[in-house]
């Protein structure tokens, strides 16, 4: 797929994604798919050009925005090993520090699970 393609469908699936209810489960596939489509353009930009360090902001956003922390982490160390302008790997670090956030949250709200012990008599 050509950049401008690419261009042309990340802009379409973030109009989708913005308009849709947080949370919903449209919604994290749209911004699922803005991810994965600025993902694409990162591979194709530079990540010294504006266009590559855009991609690289929007892939990281886009992927906390979908309530994935993981990809955002695995994402933000990625860029952050390639010839970044420092602002950029700032906010990277600002987005993984987020998604470390989130998963800290998510391992907080689980249910705690006991054992429950029984016996079980022949009857």
């Amino acid at each position: 797929m050509s950049l401008d393609e690419l261009n042309r469908r990340v802009t379409e699936a973030i109009v989708r994604a913005e308009r849709l209810p947080a949370g919903s489960f449209d919604a994290w596939a749209a911004f699922h798919e803005v991810s994965e489509l600025e993902e694409s353009i990162a591979r194709i930009a530079p990540p010294d050009h504006l266009e590559g360090e855009i991609a690289r902001l929007g892939a990281v956003t886009a992927a906390l925005s979908a309530d994935e922390p993981l990809r955002a982490l695995q994402l933000a160390a990625e860029f952050l090993t390639e010839n970044l302008a420092p602002e950029i790997a700032q906010k990277l670090h600002q987005f993984a520090e987020e998604a470390d956030e989130m998963l800290d949250r998510a391992a907080a709200d689980e249910p705690m699970v006991k054992p429950v012990t029984f016996s079980l008599r022949a009857g």
